[in-house]
């Protein structure tokens, strides 16, 4: 056993309690607290064993998503919430427990992606009636429905699509983007899942019929940009004698591991950003 944690039904490790172990030939652990915990669990804590340190996060949604509360383990040490509080009290559905290697690379995806994302869409849809609304998000996708055995970086971004006489429509486009090592140890990536979204209305088919297929298109290039990003990972590394055994993600940014005196963990907001670990 690497990680083991405790979710409690009432404050200060009171009530109903679900246990879970995760032992050291798996990265992760996913839990699904349905009728039993769901929207019940008011405190949680974890411990970290066997060589690894860990993370255990609560999400406020069922598939991995929403607010969560984390807990940061260093090897040996528990860690606690023993009152996660009115934002998120009554509301954990799922959980995610994480075994973390002593040697790792860390790198938040959002500054990474979000430059060459805005500058490739903008150039894209320059001269249409298609325009970016606001920033992209980028964070952790886990095992999602439409493909349950991956775990994705999602970049989404709104849009806004103006009609010559009618009120302007919402739309949204998510790319779904699959990262792994090759067999040289190179890290590369591609777009697995292209989403698009039109808001209901008369023209709303219409609008999709036009969207989709050229935002399909611009995955490739996409696909490209994030490659090139990757490789120079790589090239860093393999300046600075580093080789990549795995890689994997975590939710949201780098979860702060705590010193030894530090027994609370964090919270935050699952689409905030994406980390990509390697481990060395």
């Amino acid at each position: 056993m690497a990680v083991f944690s405790e979710f409690f039904e009432h404050t200060n490790f009171r009530g109903t309690t679900e246990t879970f172990s995760l032992n050291n030939s798996y990265r992760y652990k996913w839990i699904k607290f349905g009728s039993g915990l769901g929207d019940e669990i008011s405190s949680l804590r974890a411990r970290a064993y066997s060589g690894y340190n860990g993370n255990v996060y609560g999400f406020t949604s069922s598939d991995f998503l929403g607010d969560f509360a984390s807990l940061n383990m260093a090897e040996g040490w528990t860690c606690w919430w023993s009152n996660v509080g009115s934002g998120m009290n009554d509301d954990i559905e799922s959980a995610i427990m994480i075994n973390r290697n002593k040697s790792e690379l860390i790198i938040p995806l959002k500054d990474q992606i979000s430059g060459p994302f805005i500058a490739g869409l903008d150039e894209a849809v320059a001269g249409t009636n298609v325009s970016r609304n606001g920033d992209p998000r980028v964070y952790s996708l886990f095992w999602p429905s439409h493909d349950p055995s991956r775990k994705f970086v999602r970049i989404e971004q709104d849009l806004r699509v103006a009609l010559d006489w009618w009120p302007d429509y919402d739309a949204r486009v998510r790319y779904d983007v699959y990262l792994y090592l090759n067999s040289s140890g190179v890290i590369t990536g591609y777009v697995a899942w292209t989403h698009t979204w039109v808001e209901g209305g008369i023209f709303s088919g219409d609008i999709l019929d036009e969207l989709h297929p050229k935002l399909v298109e611009g995955a490739s290039t996409l696909t490209e940009e994030i490659q090139s990003q990757l490789a120079l990972v790589t090239l860093l590394a393999a300046f600075g004698g580093y080789s990549f055994k795995s890689l994997y993600l975590l939710p949201a940014g780098e979860p702060p591991m705590p010193p030894p005196s530090s027994n609370f963990g964090s919270m935050g907001s699952a689409t905030d950003d994406s980390t990509l670990v390697l481990t060395l």
